[in-house]
């Protein structure tokens, strides 16, 4: 089964908004859209690239999330969903998109403390981004879709950095979002301030938090420790959540043997979306 190329809608190309550059923000509409009156739920993911089909992705490989989402609601699991997929950065050979998904500038742990990569001199621009995500490209699908726009009906997920700037869209506008998919989180990449952000928080809304993290993943197969820094810090990440008044529902999805990648995060996907709507398989 393949997603339906009619439902996938360009919506926006990015040059045009705040953040100037390269991308598109692709809407994928639920079965029957266009034959009924129904409103409904909306998701919002990051690296929107590797959402649907081989060709359009960055990394060879898709999360086929439109035929995912499809047998979803024809096997009864979900009523649909309005999936907002958000282009990533290529600029600067990908290292934009770390820019993007993180509020703050690098700052790893002491494991990684030798490890060479550009990837850490980049981080800060994240504020832009979710403003941009939360005050206009929000507002501009809710009037031209027929949306539930309330934040209970509101999520927001994305994998590896883009787990990281979907948990903090949700703790900074708790307002707009009720539900988190935090995916193989890179909690590495700027754990203190991420750590005080959450401690720091004190808004009454609550959130639904989805968290899940391989037991083989890596940024660099050269880099021995990178399993253990990212299992750990999904464990501690769930653990200093789980101590929040904030938090209504919390979840940590351990994946035996699971690696950091669209494969992975693919056969998760499922998973997540029904923890998140609280519907079963």
């Amino acid at each position: 089964m393949d997603y339906d190329k009619a439902r996938l809608k360009i919506i926006l190309d990015l040059n045009q908004s705040p953040l100037q550059r390269e991308g598109l923000v692709r809407v994928y509409l639920p079965v029957g859209y266009d034959q009924s009156n129904d409103t409904y739920p909306v998701l919002y993911m990051h690296d929107g690239q590797n959402l649907f089909y081989p060709g359009s992705d960055i990394s060879g490989a898709s999360w086929q999330a439109g035929d995912q989402l499809d047998q979803l609601q024809i096997a009864g699991v979900t009523t649909g969903i309005i999936l907002v997929a958000i282009d990533c950065s290529v600029e600067n050979e990908g290292l934009g998109r770390m820019s993007e998904y993180s509020p703050w500038p690098s700052a790893p742990p002491a494991e990684l403390a030798n490890w060479n990569s550009k990837k850490l001199g980049m981080g800060g621009k994240g504020d832009l981004y979710v403003d941009w995500l939360t005050r206009s490209l929000k507002p501009l699908i809710d009037q031209n879709f027929r949306t539930q726009p309330e934040r209970d009906t509101t999520l927001i997920g994305g994998s590896s950095m883009g787990a990281v700037i979907s948990l903090y869209a949700a703790l900074k506008y708790p307002d707009s979002f009720s539900k988190v998919g935090v995916m193989s989180p890179a909690f590495w990449f700027a754990e203190q301030p991420i750590r005080q952000f959450i401690d720091q928080t004190g808004f009454r809304e609550r959130l639904s938090i989805y968290i899940d993290i391989g037991t083989a993943e890596t940024s660099d197969s050269t880099v021995s420790c990178f399993p253990d820094v990212y299992l750990k810090g999904a464990r501690s990440l769930h653990q200093q959540l789980s101590q929040k008044a904030f938090i209504k529902r919390l979840c940590l999805n351990i994946d035996q043997g699971g690696l950091h990648s669209e494969t992975a995060w693919a056969g998760r996907f499922p998973d997540m979306l029904c923890w998140l709507l609280d519907a079963n398989l």
